[in-house]
């Protein structure tokens, strides 16, 4: 379980890496009259979110994985309201640059909950071969 979660903590930074390396080049490089500071918080946001649920997930899949199946769904809206929460207070705080904040929240999110579902179905996969 813990080199699971080791794993994707890696695996999650790299990503997270690359992400700040692309926000970079796009936003101070090709479009800096989008720049904003909140677009980095956004990514530690994102990662350190996306980190917290993988790991109680991974805890509850090798808990009790009929628990678990229960619980995922319900982990999936929960992930959907926090982050529209965070968009919205976001949004209210800054409504001028509404447009580029969202996009930029709809890429984290596609990109995190990607790479968060491959890792727990990978992980769900060896716990079924292993019992």
């Amino acid at each position: 379980m813990k080199s699971e979660i080791r794993n994707f903590l890696i695996r999650i930074s790299l990503i997270s890496l690359a992400l700040v390396a692309a926000g970079y080049i796009v936003l101070h490089w090709f479009l800096p009259e989008y720049y904003k500071p909140v677009f980095w918080l956004t990514i530690i946001f994102f990662f350190m979110f996306t980190l917290a649920v993988h790991t109680w997930q991974v805890k509850m899949a090798k808990k009790d994985f009929r628990k678990f199946t229960r619980t995922n769904m319900a982990m999936t809206l929960l992930r959907l309201l926090v982050y529209s929460v965070f968009t919205v207070i976001c949004l209210v705080i800054d409504s001028e640059n509404a447009i580029p904040f969202v996009v930029v929240v709809m890429i984290l999110y596609i990109v995190y909950t990607a790479t968060e579902i491959t890792s727990l179905l990978k992980y769900i996969r060896s716990l079924q071969k292993n019992n």
